[in-house]
């Protein structure tokens, strides 16, 4: 019994331990960003409900392209109708409804362009799920390499700290060293805790955007492509006008303001309808040659279109539709010019930066370090003064 009992204790310290093996591995693994967006791009729920919303869209034409259904019809005499070669007993019937020429093809066309409109917001949204998880992938980038450069900085302090502890157990230091060294270890500590947090925040958007639980763990982002952009503003503006799914769902929503004027004008003009009837006719009491033989008959109606009030209320709709589709389609326009322009300046603007901190302000700072450091074990330099050159360093490099 305390063999089964030590046996199942084993188990159970072998399940944890290789439990947390797995899990220190997933967490330490990195992961590529091209391999999540593919897996946004394929479990998102926001990117599969807005593809159902399209594919919905697309079965509309067919529906509204289509024929009313025909109508059968039944009728019994309460009183037999008498004629000269019998009674009317029963008549049967069917008729359809024929939209006038171009009616129903104009309807189809509109269902299309609304369908487009639904392609251009589906792919909309895929690429705001990739821009997001692009996002997040960028920011634990920068989390991860600062929690990097505060563990290396966290190196340097306990250097510090034991230097000034040596230079004051053999009177050459002050306690108060020791203690500025300590607090700073214990702010640098508190810092990555800020950061451990701003981690688990981004892990967890990331984590929604790819429909994962939110217990599961990311590897460190450790790379991203650095490449620069070389296009030019305007071959970057031309690009998104061709390409913006936005503009282009406006741009399918004019079209489809435009048919529709056609076609509340077409209402304007008579539908028509086609009824056979079939009459039974029993023989009755008649003596005729023809006695007893069936009929039937062809009629052919059409709606008289008379009310013209609401006819011209919805062409003037119609009219308002297409020019507020318009005046939003200059609007949007007027939009990317405008965040094409911004966001190339802020990207000029970051490469000015970056090659300043890579040519100049890194390396400047790292000299003074060292120049720091060699001057305070010498005795030439206090200890506040050497914590603000190593500061000034771990500002630059976050």
């Amino acid at each position: 019994m305390k063999k089964l009992h030590l046996h199942r204790i084993l188990s159970i310290c072998f399940v944890v331990l290789f439990t947390g093996m797995v899990s220190a591995q997933q967490i330490n693994k990195p992961q590529s960003l091209e391999s999540l967006i593919a897996e946004a791009l394929k479990n998102n729920p926001q990117i599969k409900s807005a593809e159902r919303h399209w594919q919905a869209a697309i079965n509309k034409a067919p529906q509204v392209s289509a024929l009313p259904d025909p109508v059968l019809g039944y009728t019994r005499f309460g009183e037999n109708v008498e004629t000269r070669v019998g009674p009317q007993e029963n008549v049967f019937s069917i008729s359809q409804k024929i939209p006038f020429p171009g009616k129903l093809g104009l309807k189809s066309e509109a269902a299309k362009q609304d369908a487009f409109v639904s392609q251009q917001n589906y792919l909309a949204v895929r690429r705001d799920v990739v821009f997001k998880v692009e996002n997040v992938y960028y920011d634990l980038y920068w989390i991860d390499n600062s929690t990097r450069i505060l563990d290396d900085y966290l190196v340097l302090l306990k250097n510090f700290t034991k230097v000034a502890e040596q230079k004051y157990a053999t009177g050459q230091g002050i306690q108060t060293n020791v203690l500025k060294s300590q607090v700073e270890m214990s702010t640098t500590l508190n810092r990555k805790f800020g950061f451990d947090k701003l981690r688990q925040s981004a892990v967890s958007k990331l984590n929604a955007l790819l429909s994962r639980s939110q217990s599961q763990p990311l590897g460190l982002v450790s790379e991203i492509d650095l490449v620069t952009n070389s296009l030019d503003e305007d071959a970057l503006l031309q690009r998104a006008l061709n390409q913006k799914q936005e503009l282009a769902a406006i741009k399918a929503k004019v079209g489809k303001s435009e048919t529709m004027r056609k076609l509340v004008k077409k209402d304007y003009l008579p539908d028509f309808n086609f009824k056979l009837n079939y009459i039974h006719v029993s023989r009755g009491e008649s003596n005729a040659p023809e006695a007893g033989k069936n009929a039937w008959s062809v009629m052919v109606g059409l709606n008289l279109p008379l009310w013209l009030g609401k006819r011209k209320a919805a062409v003037q709709a119609a009219n308002s539709t297409l020019a507020a589709n318009r005046f939003a389609f200059e609007n949007q326009e007027n939009m990317v010019k405008s965040e094409i322009h911004d966001l190339f300046y802020q990207i000029d603007i970051a490469k000015k930066s970056l090659a300043l901190y890579e040519q100049g302000l890194l390396t400047q700072a790292e000299s003074s370090l060292q120049s720091a450091i060699s001057s305070y074990k010498t005795g030439n330099l206090d200890f506040v003064s050497l914590l603000d050159s190593e500061r000034m360093l771990l500002t630059l490099n976050l």
